[in-house]
């Protein structure tokens, strides 16, 4: 039986953080797939880890617990657990990660979120050709190198995300330390050469796939509504760009787009686009900020989230621009405003 540690012992005093969440995020989902797929290695019934009061999980308990799973139900076990991500009822750093258009602003927002989090461990997603991307565990500055256990673990999220998003007939090899390469993924099954994975090296793995299919509009998962004020007198052209911006934009708020990369998926110039911004009387970064404060009230509501992961998913690239963007467009800091909610 795997001994897990209570939600209060998972708690300490301490800032709401990213990088609390983020590991919050992993380790609900453990606790979520070993209570779906592995009931008996539980002590008992076990409440999700609670973000909203600021709980935080130590780097320390998430090692012990996926090194205990490893060591208990073994690699491929721990591979699967990203799976876990297919049934979309999950918290939004996951549901963000999920909207990505494609595999590109996938990788772009891992990245994203590991330096917002300042993560100790990060990984190196290097794209080859159109259908293939090398990855690399490793630590940064003077931290602790990466232990198979949590290599193992992020090798199945993003093999699941990319499977998410669209990537078909996906593959990943991982490089053994006896100099042979395995298929340790292939047709939705894990495999690996012995139960602990220790013939594997984890730090490196390569993904590959055969197509990408993007996801239809209307059923891609959580696209969050939006509406953005237009004056009536604008003509239908201004309307409809504005209205279509707003959709880009609002569908991966993980993305960091500039003005010309917008311009250009309208099929526009960007001093155009610009012009049809001015007649709505918006200018790009005002219609990004409602956007975002948008996505920030609508997580306010549906959501018991730290308000470090909801400034993350609206796509602010800090708490201190959050803080400043938010109380500029609504007048209010974060923090006061849902309380204002919650009376």
């Amino acid at each position: 039986m795997i001994a897990f540690k209570s939600n209060k012992d998972f708690q300490e005093e301490g800032r709401d953080t990213i990088e609390d969440f983020a590991r919050a995020s992993i380790v609900n989902l453990v606790r979520r797939e070993v209570a779906r797929c592995y009931p008996e290695l539980l002590p008992g019934p076990l409440k999700p880890i609670d973000n909203l009061r600021n709980a935080t999980v130590p780097a320390g308990d998430k090692r012990h617990l996926i090194n205990q799973i490893l060591d208990t139900v073994g690699a491929a076990a721990l591979l699967s657990i990203g799976q876990g991500l297919r049934d979309g009822d999950f918290d939004p750093l996951w549901q963000a990660a999920s909207r990505a258009a494609n595999p590109d602003q996938l990788l772009n927002g891992w990245r994203r979120l590991e330096g917002y989090a300042h993560s100790a461990n990060r990984l190196e997603l290097k794209r080859v050709g159109a259908v293939e991307i090398d990855c690399r565990r490793y630590a940064v500055a003077n931290a602790n190198p990466p232990q198979p256990a949590e290599n193992l673990l992020i090798c199945g999220v993003i093999i699941t995300l990319l499977e998410i998003i669209g990537c078909r007939d996906l593959r990943c090899k991982m490089p053994g330390v006896n100099g042979k390469t395995y298929l340790i993924y292939e047709g939705g099954t894990f495999n690996v050469p012995d139960k602990r994975g220790e013939e594997l090296d984890t730090k490196y793995w390569k993904i590959y796939w055969k197509t990408f299919e993007p996801r239809p509009e209307d059923i891609a998962a959580d696209k969050p509504k939006t509406t953005v004020p237009v004056p009536a007198d604008c003509n239908s052209k201004t309307r409809s760009t504005v209205v279509r911006a707003a959709k880009c934009l609002s569908a991966d708020f993980l993305r960091q787009w500039k003005v010309g990369e917008l311009a250009g998926e309208l099929g526009m110039s960007e001093r155009s686009f610009q012009r049809r911004l001015s007649e709505a009387d918006l200018s790009f970064s005002n219609l990004v900020r409602g956007l975002r404060i948008q996505e920030v009230c609508r997580l306010f509501q549906e959501a018991d989230t730290s308000l470090a992961l909801i400034g993350f998913c609206a796509g602010f690239s800090d708490s201190a621009h959050f803080s400043r963007d938010f109380r500029a467009g609504t007048g209010s800091t974060p923090t006061a405003f849902r309380e204002a909610l919650d009376l």
